[in-house]
């Protein structure tokens, strides 16, 4: 179980570092939302927007990109997971997704971050 949720985040990581915005699309359930901080700046917008809008417009992340999933929960047919990156578009992020198995399939249904 873990190990699908596992999968599941990993996708958005391998997405986000290859600058592949359908990965990053499938990633998310299609209502997906997020929310935090760049620095003092609060940013929301839905999952897709950000593989359309973000995403699509970065370059493929260099060798300085790192990433360290560290934490999953998983109870019933939801999960938390931790990701910390270093390096992507240029800066350090704390991410906390929200998870749900629908139809077999784990997909991150909330996304709260901040830089660090």
């Amino acid at each position: 179980m873990h190990e699908d949720v596992r999968a599941a985040v990993q996708k958005y990581v391998d997405g986000c570092a290859a600058a592949d915005p359908e990965a990053v699309r499938e990633a998310f359930d299609e209502n997906a939302i997020m929310w935090g901080y760049l620095g003092g700046d609060y940013a929301t917008m839905s999952g897709a927007d950000f593989a359309a809008n973000v995403v699509a417009t970065a370059e493929p992340a260099g060798p300085e990109y790192t990433s360290d999933i560290h934490s999953i929960t998983v109870t019933g047919d939801v999960a938390h997971a931790v990701l910390d990156e270093t390096q992507f578009l240029g800066a350090d992020f704390r991410n906390f997704f929200g998870l749900v198995r629908r139809d077999g399939v784990w997909r991150i249904t909330s996304k709260v971050f901040t830089t660090v």
